[in-house]
């Protein structure tokens, strides 16, 4: 039992809803990614922005720490604490009111001993030399060193944690400019009301770092228990950022560094509103994706039923012609199968490709024969006139001029022969010139010189051969006047183009002439001539018009014929 056939209408259908199914999967595809995209970057970017704006507060705040320890350093400098050191406790006390983040300033000496500030702990009252602060100041002298080891004030009656500035300075005493350790103690709230007031969603947080990675705040509520992870994340990150898992909470680290201290500032963002983005995105696509789909498959119903009835009409029409009746007109009627109308369809097409392919058959050898009529045009006049300068030659007893004639003329004619080929390599060409310009300069004593420049590239590309001869005989009987003249034979490749020319001292030819010449090589009026015509219609049946002679002409100075040759010679079409 015989399956039956699927109809025109049911392809068009299934086609139709394919295609729609397709580009509407694909744009949702593209859609969502380049949503999904959009939302990461931005919130990135937003993480990135809201990361630098953290890290220019902090560094705006440490400025003007610095500011202030600066002018705390310059004011004191002629403060000679041996004779009044009241006047510079009141400097630092003045200093220490008006900034509140400060809790404390205290100078020591080089060895650590006490000698401004408030008063100090009893338990520092001998010296703070061992204080990683004053050992920090010592060791590098000429910047502040910013303490990240919170612990409390060293002064006497108060229990701040504070984090501790030290910087090396010199100070007057008794004269002497010594060197001493300035401390300045700020308070810890400062730091850490900058790091609250930035909002990075559920469970971010904001970290401190110092250059080695060792954890110095965080903003985390609640615990430790996301800083736990993200601290050494950030440590290994050190500038830059990453995308992690935090408590199945989508985050974005991004670490950047506070020029003045070297501590690392590491924001730890929720971007969990990503990936609750794109799930209702992916939902809404999904909706109009179904709609949609309804949508077509109504449309294509409908397509399908108006395109497969004028189809299958027209599948009558073409079993007529399968028959060969050409003479009745297309009916329109009826309901057939696709099956039937593609084997219609593709009887009709081997029929035509095998009378196209006779057709092409029978001109290729017309063709053929018409290459080689035009072919062999070009030898035997020379060859009369050839035979008649070696008659004459003989008559003058100049037998050496025989000897080279006859020689020139047998390598003339074995490169005209060429086995049979129509094409040759371009220096065989060139050869078979020389050959020729050799036996009309010995027929033509002292009427021109030449001289041949081609492209040493070019000398195995194959060409038509006998393309260059009818050029140059046509420049010594018409282009050279009564005078010695002057002929350039000269090849060369432009765009993969073959260029060959051949240029003539002498007269010169007027605009007029040179149209006359196109329109006889063109098919006009016969030229005296064959050679000019020959080329161009050799050259127009093989490479078609893609090749060119170009006619160029300054009067009373030189004529030049070029010829431009397409590349790829394919000799097979020939064959």
């Amino acid at each position: 039992m015989h399956k039956k056939p699927i109809t025109i209408g049911t392809n068009i259908f299934i086609m139709t809803l394919s295609v729609v199914t397709g580009v509407l999967l694909l744009t949702s595809l593209i859609s969502m990614g380049i949503f999904s995209t959009l939302i990461r970057d931005t919130v990135e970017t937003q993480s990135r922005e809201i990361n630098k704006q953290i890290v220019m507060n902090f560094e705006s705040y440490i400025s003007s720490v610095i500011e202030t320890a600066n002018y705390i350093q310059f004011a004191s400098i002629p403060i000679d604490i041996g004779k009044d050191p009241a006047q510079l406790d009141e400097l630092y006390k003045i200093n220490t009111a008006i900034k509140k983040d400060m809790v404390s300033i205290f100078l020591f000496d080089k060895t650590g001993k006490y000698i401004s500030g408030p008063a100090l702990d009893f338990t520092l009252s001998n010296s703070v030399a061992d204080k990683p602060w004053f050992l920090a100041a010592r060791r590098i002298p000429e910047i502040y060193t910013f303490h990240a080891d919170q612990f409390p004030s060293i002064a006497a009656n108060r229990d701040d944690y504070v984090i501790a500035v030290s910087k090396s300075i010199e100070f007057l005493r008794n004269g002497r400019t010594e060197i001493g350790v300035l401390l300045i103690e700020l308070n810890n709230d400062v730091l850490t009301d900058l790091a609250r007031r930035t909002d990075l969603g559920e469970g971010g947080h904001l970290l401190i770092l110092d250059s080695n990675g060792k954890l110095l705040y965080s903003s985390e509520k609640g615990g430790f228990l996301r800083t736990e992870k993200s601290a050494p994340l950030a440590a290994n990150i050190m500038l830059g950022s990453r995308r992690v898992v935090l408590h199945n909470i989508d985050m974005y680290i991004n670490v950047n560094s506070l020029t003045q201290t070297r501590w690392l500032i590491a924001t730890v963002s929720n971007t969990n509103a990503i990936k609750n983005g794109i799930t209702r995105l992916a939902i809404i696509l999904f909706i109009v994706f179904c709609i949609c789909i309804a949508a077509s498959a109504l449309v294509a119903g409908f397509i399908s039923i108006r395109v497969s009835r004028p189809i299958n009409q027209l599948k009558k029409s073409m079993l007529k012609i399968e028959d060969g009746d050409f003479s009745l007109p297309a009916a329109v009627s009826g309901q057939t199968e696709i099956v039937s109308l593609s084997h219609s369809f593709t009887s009709m097409v081997l029929k035509i490709r095998e009378l196209m392919a006779r057709v092409v058959s029978q001109q290729r050898e017309k063709r053929k024969m018409e290459l080689q009529v035009l072919q062999n045009q070009i030898n035997p006049h020379f060859l009369y006139n050839t035979l008649d300068s070696i008659v004459w030659l003989a008559e003058n007893n100049r037998n050496e001029d025989v000897v080279t004639t006859v020689v020139s003329l047998a390598h003339f004619f074995r490169i005209s022969i060429s086995k049979g080929e129509l094409f040759i390599p371009v220096r065989d060409e060139i050869s078979h010139i020389q050959n020729y310009l050799t036996i009309q300069s010995i027929r033509y004593v002292n009427k021109f010189n030449w001289e041949i420049s081609v492209a040493p590239e070019i000398m195995d590309r194959r060409v038509m051969k006998l393309i260059l001869q009818p050029l140059v005989e046509n420049a010594i009987y018409h282009g050279i006047g009564e005078d010695s003249g002057m002929i350039c034979i000269a090849g060369s490749l432009e765009n993969d183009f073959l260029i060959f020319s051949v240029t003539n001292s002498g007269y010169g030819i007027s605009d007029a002439i040179i149209q006359e010449m196109y329109a006889k090589m063109k098919g006009g009026a016969e030229n005296p001539s064959v050679g000019m015509r020959n080329v161009y219609q050799r050259l127009k049946l093989y490479y078609g018009e893609n090749a060119e002679v170009i006619i160029t002409s300054e009067r009373d100075e030189s004529t030049k014929i070029t010829l431009r040759i397409p590349p790829e010679i394919q000799e097979e079409k020939l064959s």
